[in-house]
């Protein structure tokens, strides 16, 4: 009996540090998002299927639900490789969600895609954008181009 009582006890105490987990994983960090809103306007042409999946995560990330964008935008740059956009929405999403190394490695993605398009105030935006992200963290932006 006691054995069941421990058991019932562990159990709950793992189930309720699990479901906080979670939930925190599920919020921005520190209830604040750092970026607002998505890029809205692609730079190039893209299908229509992704199209209406760039659509819906944009609408899931202007909800606030990070995750359910993140999925849209990655089903993006699988159909699209070169949609800069999709990147660069997933990583600001990955930010919201206090996931920095995603958002970073996302963000470095757009940004080459956007060298790559010529799309110099977009280039511009991702490094500031950066420079947001290292600030939270308490790092020092690089000075390198």
């Amino acid at each position: 009996m006691e054995l069941v009582i421990w058991l019932s006890v562990v159990l709950a105490v793992l189930g309720f540090g699990m479901g906080v987990m979670v939930w925190a994983y599920r919020r921005p960090l520190g209830n604040s998002a750092l970026f607002a809103a998505p890029v809205m306007e692609l730079s190039m042409p893209i299908g229509d299927e992704a199209r209406t999946q760039f659509e819906a995560g944009c609408a899931a990330f202007a909800q606030g639900r990070y995750p359910a964008a993140i999925d849209q935008f990655t089903a993006v740059m699988t159909a699209e490789p070169t949609c800069a956009e999709a990147f660069h929405n997933g990583g600001l999403a990955y930010a919201n969600m206090g996931t920095d190394g995603q958002a970073v490695q996302a963000l470095l993605k757009a940004s080459e895609l956007y060298d790559r398009q010529s799309t110099k105030p977009r280039l511009d935006l991702v490094k500031q954008q950066l420079e947001q992200i290292a600030s939270r963290r308490g790092l020092k932006p690089s000075t390198a181009a």
